[in-house]
C-alpha cells in the first residue's frame, strides 16, 4: 500500500482536532493510511453507562468518526466528509482499559463513500462493528 501524502494526512488530523466532542471523549488518532484509520480510547469512569460498561454513545461516536477519517483519507482535497447514515452492532460489552478502532473506506466515491469501523477491547475481542455512509460536500462550514 502506498503511504499517505502529507496534505491528506494533515486533512485527516484536522478532522480529529476540529471535532471537540471527539477530543473531549478522549478519542485519539493513532494511524493514518490510504483508506484506513486507527483510533484509541483510554477507558475512563466517565465513559460508563449504568452497568459499568462503555456507553453505546461513546462506541457509536468512536466508530462513526474513525470510519469518517478513513473516508477523508480517500477524498478530494476540497471536499468535506459528513456522515449521512450509520448502523452499528454492539457484539459484547466494552470493558477493560483501552479500546482500539479500525476504520476502513470500502467504497470511495465522487459524492458518496461507504466505510466500516470495528472496535476491539484490550483483549483484541471485537466489541462493535459499524457501517457508515458518508457524503462529500464542498467545504461546508457551520
Amino acid at each position: 500500500m502506498d503511504p499517505i501524502d502529507s496534505t491528506t494526512a494533515m486533512k485527516v488530523k484536522q478532522v480529529f482536532v476540529d471535532a471537540t466532542f471527539v477530543t473531549d471523549l478522549g478519542i485519539r488518532l493513532e494511524k493514518i493510511e490510504p483508506g484506513r484509520v486507527e483510533t484509541s480510547l483510554e477507558i475512563q469512569p466517565r465513559h460508563a453507562q449504568q452497568h459499568g460498561f462503555v456507553h453505546a454513545g461513546v462506541l457509536a461516536t468512536m466508530a462513526d468518526h474513525t470510519a469518517g477519517g478513513a473516508a477523508v483519507s480517500m477524498s478530494k482535497e476540497d471536499d468535506d466528509i459528513m456522515s449521512i447514515e450509520f448502523k452499528i452492532n454492539f457484539l459484547r460489552p466494552a470493558t477493560g482499559k483501552k479500546l482500539r478502532c479500525v476504520g476502513t473506506c470500502l467504497k470511495p466515491g465522487r459524492t458518496i463513500f461507504v466505510s466500516e469501523a470495528e472496535i476491539f477491547d484490550d483483549q483484541d475481542k471485537l466489541v462493535a462493528k459499524a457501517t457508515v455512509t458518508l457524503a462529500a460536500v464542498q467545504n461546508r462550514n457551520p
